[in-house]
């Protein structure tokens, strides 16, 4: 049984929406791991600003009365309550606001330590204490890296240091410069030291986030180009089954194929009408002694001195996409055999089981050597093993040897659909 050359047909891609999403998808997957960091990162500068407030408290007694009370007001404000209301607000609240009040809280604190210089009223701080604001300062400098550039949460880290450095100066008698720079240094580096860590984990998750991305697109790209595939090899199935083979049936006569001509061609006009329609697809199922008649009629139509047999043994449901599939292929084998192998005898035999559908299709004429016909002829290639292997749980095996005949086995098993 050999089977009539056709060239590929140019098929419109598949599912073309899907690659319109992936920029939506990437900046979906960009930022959701971002989002989770700062978010929490922001709830966890609610129990340090709790716990430096907590420490500031012996200071802020004792110097209440050399600071004036608007700037005091305002500096725990700023610099306490903000990162506060961040972190109680870091699971519901906009990042947009999140931010805010971070950046508002850095802000500050950099303008108080700008400023206590300048509103310190009173006698000096004791040579072993330092101004209040210092206990907790540094939290202005961390959330910073939550509002700003990492470049720019370095500098108002740095900026906080060389502050603290001016404050200490400033406000201890003798003016000794020494214990400033430690202090200064002790702000730089812990801020710095939490700026990196936040900076380094956000970085990573931006890097996940784009491996995420990347796999998403990648796998899109892989469905899309799977569904454009099955597209292809179903259109020029029916390309080759119902048009392309009814031409050659018209072209090369064979003495009472009539019929074979008729019904061919009014095949190839429901194909083409249900393509363009719906796709040819249905959601429907019948029975496998309805599909067992159903092919009878198509054998019968095609090939009426084939002898047709067929089993049921199950009330199997089939898919529509299972006959459609299973019938298209019986119907090429037919036409294969009734235009090429000049058969005396044609059997077609249904076999309806719990594990599935099979069907043979055997003739004894020419026959021919599988392994010799080209992959660009689409009779075997897509009408009848493509065709069965893009159904789930589909088959498709064709033995044929010159001078003894041709058997093509179809089948079909429901329990191999992923």
């Amino acid at each position: 049984m050999t089977e009539a050359a056709a060239e590929p047909a140019d098929v419109p891609p598949a599912s073309a929406a899907l690659p319109r999403q992936l920029g939506v998808l990437r900046r979906l997957a960009d930022r959701t791991g971002e989002e989770r960091v700062l978010r929490v990162t922001a709830f966890g500068v609610l129990p340090a600003a709790l716990v430096f407030g907590l420490l500031a408290v012996p200071d802020l007694r004792a110097q209440a009365d050399d600071y004036p009370m608007w700037w005091t007001a305002a500096v725990l404000s700023g610099v306490l309550v903000a990162p506060m209301v961040m972190g109680a607000l870091a699971i519901v609240a906009p990042i947009r606001s999140l931010k805010a009040l971070a950046a508002a809280a850095a802000a500050t604190a950099l303008i108080a330590q700008a400023t206590l210089p300048l509103v310190k009223d009173g006698a000096l701080v004791p040579n072993n204490g330092a101004p209040w604001i210092d206990d907790f300062i540094s939290l202005g400098a961390i959330v910073s890296v939550l509002a700003v550039r990492p470049a720019w949460a370095a500098l108002i880290a740095f900026s906080a240091g060389c502050l603290t450095v001016v404050d200490r100066w400033a406000v201890t008698p003798g003016h000794e410069l020494l214990p400033g720079v430690q202090n200064g240094l002790y702000v730089f580096l812990f801020c710095i030291t939490f700026i990196a860590l936040v900076v380094m984990t956000l970085q990573r998750v931006r890097e996940a986030d784009l491996a995420e991305a990347a796999a998403m697109e990648a796998a899109t790209d892989a469905a899309v180009e799977a569904a454009r595939e099955r597209e292809r090899g179903r259109i020029n199935a029916l390309v080759h089954d119902r048009v392309l083979a009814t031409l050659l049936a018209a072209a090369r006569p064979v003495p009472g194929s009539e019929s074979l001509r008729q019904a061919d061609a009014a095949r190839a006009l429901e194909g083409l009408h249900a393509l363009l329609e719906n796709g040819g697809e249905a959601d429907e199922t019948v029975d496998g002694e309805a599909f067992a008649w159903a092919l009878q009629a198509t054998t019968t139509e095609l090939a009426p001195e084939a002898v047709f047999g067929y089993e049921v043994h199950s009330r199997l449901a089939i898919p529509s996409t299972a006959v459609e599939a299973l019938t298209a292929a019986t119907e090429e084998a037919l036409r294969n055999s009734l235009l090429h192998a000049e058969a005396m005898n044609r059997t077609v035999h249904v076999h309806v089981g719990e594990d599935g559908v099979q069907v043979d299709v055997l003739d004894d004429g020419l026959g021919f050597d599988p392994s010799r016909v080209p992959p660009a002829r689409l009779g075997i290639a897509e009408s009848i093993r493509g065709r069965m292997e893009a159904l789930p749980g589909g088959a498709a095996i064709v033995v044929s040897t010159p001078g003894v005949g041709t058997r093509v086995q179809l089948r079909y098993r429901p329990e191999d659909r992923g």
